[in-house]
């Protein structure tokens, strides 16, 4: 419960910064319907773009039985900086942007993902809800800021919110650890 306490006190301490009310969208992942973006040559690595909401895409990358979901802007040629959890994994076909109304049009900072681990030994599947920083300006990158264990966390789904709408906007991808939430200590990702 440790980890829980900390994960909560660090998440009240940027709370009083949130301007304006969070906003949900949501956007589907569907790999049989996305279109294919790169193929790496080993199989099955390979890349699909997904469309967001109001002018945003997800590029979905996988390799070695592992996911990567970067949010960019619909279009943007974005570099690789593969981030994934350690356990086999794969993700959920629904993904949660975070984000703010600004001037009549939606502005995601953070975009929500369950991810869903299985480490090939026959335990349980681990459930994951990845907390992502979307890119405030063109050419930023996104990175990982926060991991909450959906299946130890009661209230993992806000939890993961209140990351997202108090964190994003401050965390810097060079410097910063992301956040991880889990009863049990940092045992995640």
């Amino acid at each position: 419960m440790r980890q829980f306490i900390l994960a909560g006190a660090f998440v009240a301490a940027f709370a009083a910064t949130a301007s304006a009310e969070p906003v949900s969208k949501y956007s589907d992942i569907d790999l049989e319907v996305c279109p294919k973006g790169q193929d790496f040559g080993e199989e099955p690595a390979y890349e699909a773009i997904c469309p967001g909401p109001e002018g945003w895409e997800l590029r979905v990358m996988e390799g070695d039985l592992r996911f990567w979901v970067e949010p960019r802007r619909a279009g943007e040629r974005t570099e690789m900086h593969f981030q994934t959890l350690s356990a086999f994994n794969n993700v959920n076909s629904k993904a949660e942007w975070r984000g703010e109304i600004a001037a009549g049009s939606f502005e995601p900072y953070a975009m929500i993902l369950r991810y869903f681990t299985d480490s090939g030994m026959g335990e349980d599947r681990g459930n994951v809800l990845v907390v992502t920083k979307v890119p405030a300006t063109p050419g930023e990158r996104s990175c990982h800021i926060g991991y909450v264990d959906a299946k130890a966390v009661e209230n993992a789904n806000e939890l993961a919110q209140q990351i997202a709408d108090t964190t994003a906007d401050r965390f810097d991808c060079e410097t910063h650890v992301p956040l991880t939430v889990s009863p049990g200590g940092p045992a995640l990702p």
